[in-house]
């Protein structure tokens, strides 16, 4: 019976997660999956959140949890985005007409709603399965055509649906180990304004399915001392898709390229300082260099029968977070949850719009209610503030599109609520 409820519960909490994933993130890894980790701007997550969303930034997370759970959140989004043009100019094409003077383009993010969705299934005292289901890496600007940049930017659409299987086994009385295969699903659209003769709304878009694994241990020293270390491998996604011009078939290809997204290796402790209050840290690293950008390869089209590529060079740095936060309980029954983090850029502006990035400050405030032995619900607020970033693109052998010098402007709410039923 347990386990017909457990079956019937996760497949429906399935459907609930694949309906949407964060849609606003700098260097494409959004790695706000968790209501419990937001509520702590991400500190001490790598050691457990104490629910099954703990998976997914360590997979050794389910070994300490009790019984069969289900975690299941639900997160909304509101970004404020804009992308101010101090210089704009169009291709150098005879015909083209000159552009107006440089303006803006605001609201380039809506509001979002993001669930997610993590069970644990006690095998027996010491091993545990767990499932995860997410978005871990997405980004979203959306522009009007009309604006100064369009020759660079008018979309920037990439989501991604990734599932996780993952065992944790409890080792003895200090560590736990875990592992995990997660297969990903990767949808990117991309379009930006292209003279042929008139403007038209070029686009490059395609899918693809990888698949990668993930490792993790949490060791215990001793009494209220928690260390979690995890790694996530990189993701290599070979897309299969189409290029052209919206609602103009003589300019349709076929379009081939890969994109490796990052791996990720985390570092979380939990200290608790007294009955009442736990200290919390986390270090993380982001292997963002390793995305190069675009080699596209292009098929043949009417209006050009022979085969191209084009190549989008991306210069990315690695990135780092680092958070610090703090737990009180206030009763049995009732915690209290604060945390600041800092995330370094994998870009300092730079010489495309593909996803201009700065550095940024997470401040994150929940709390959690243990309503009963089975259930407990959580609710939280985080505010992201990101540093301006800067744009400069300038004519080249990979850029005929024109210049674009200005600045990325935004910030962004997170609100959520949370459930984990256990039984």
């Amino acid at each position: 019976m347990k386990n017909r409820v457990f079956a019937q519960i996760s497949l429906a909490a399935i459907v609930v997660s694949l309906s949407g994933v964060p849609a606003f993130a700098g260097g494409f890894y959004a790695p706000y999956q968790s209501s419990s980790a937001n509520a702590t701007a991400l500190a001490g997550a790598s050691a457990g959140t104490g629910d099954p969303s703990g998976l997914f930034f360590n997979p050794a997370a389910n070994a300490s949890l009790q019984g069969h759970q289900v975690y299941v959140d639900a997160k909304v989004f509101v970004p404020n985005v804009s992308l101010n043009a101090t210089t704009a100019t169009g291709p150098n094409i005879i015909g083209n007409p000159p552009l107006a003077v440089p303006n803006t383009a605001g609201g380039l993010a809506d509001t979002a709603f993001a669930p997610n969705v993590y069970a644990s299934y006690s095998i027996n005292d010491r091993l545990k399965l767990g499932f995860a289901f997410s978005g871990p890496f997405a980004a979203k600007i959306d522009a009007d055509p009309t604006w100064s940049g369009r020759y660079q930017l008018t979309k920037t659409d990439m989501t991604t649906y990734a599932g996780t299987v993952s065992l944790a086994y409890q080792v003895n009385q200090v560590l736990a180990i875990g592992g995990g295969v997660t297969v990903e699903y990767l949808d990117g659209t991309f379009e930006r304004v292209e003279f042929v003769g008139a403007d038209g709304i070029g686009y490059l878009e395609g899918d693809d399915v990888a698949v990668g694994f993930n490792a993790g241990l949490i060791w215990t020293p001793h009494e209220g001392t928690t260390i979690g270390l995890a790694y996530r491998s990189q993701m290599d996604h070979g897309f299969s898709g189409m290029a052209g011009i919206r609602g103009n078939f003589l300019f349709e290809r076929t379009a081939d390229y890969d994109m490796t997204l990052p791996q990720v290796v985390s570092l979380g402790i939990r200290q608790d300082l007294h009955e009442n209050w736990t200290l919390l840290g986390e270090v993380q690293w982001q292997d963002s260099s390793s995305f190069t950008g675009f080699d596209i390869a292009l098929g043949p089209s009417i209006a050009d029968p022979t085969t191209r590529r084009d190549v989008r060079p991306q210069s990315w740095d690695d990135s780092f977070i680092i958070a610090l936060g703090l737990q009180y309980r206030s009763d049995e029954k009732t915690t209290w949850s604060t945390g600041i983090h800092y995330d370094t850029a994998v870009s300092d502006g730079g010489g495309n719009t593909l996803s201009p990035d700065g550095d940024r400050i997470m401040i994150g405030f929940g709390v959690e209610k243990q309503v009963s032995e089975r259930f407990k619900w959580s609710a939280h607020y985080a505010h992201v503030f990101y540093k301006d970033a800067g744009i400069n693109v300038t004519p080249s052998a990979t850029n005929t599109q024109g210049t674009l010098i200005g600045s990325l402007e935004s910030d962004l709410h997170m609100f959520g609520v949370a459930g984990t039923l256990t039984w």
